[in-house]
């Protein structure tokens, strides 16, 4: 598969994953691709491949982290503060 999504809403906040295989994955919180990654091979799913504050520029905010499984197909997990909020990837 070339292109998959992964959707989720937080606080009234739409969270957004894409991935393609040549584009990367890339994630949007309300529509603006606040982190990126060009990685062709996630192994591990215990360490965060995207992440970013829920409003940009709030250390306060709560913190959005994006955990992949990328080999032959891609499985996401989009958490945020540590609780899982939309994916395909068991919880850790």
């Amino acid at each position: 598969m070339l292109f998959r999504s992964w959707i989720a809403e937080y606080d009234g906040h739409a969270i957004r994953v894409t991935n393609t295989w040549l584009g990367g994955a890339k994630l949007y919180i309300d529509g603006e691709c606040r982190d990126l990654s060009n990685d062709k091979f996630a192994l591990s799913a215990g360490r965060p491949v995207l992440s970013a504050r829920l409003i940009d520029g709030d250390t306060e905010s709560p913190l959005v982290k994006v955990y992949a499984k990328a080999i032959f197909t891609v499985r996401m997990r989009i958490c945020v503060n540590g609780k899982q909020v939309a994916g395909d990837l068991p919880a850790a």
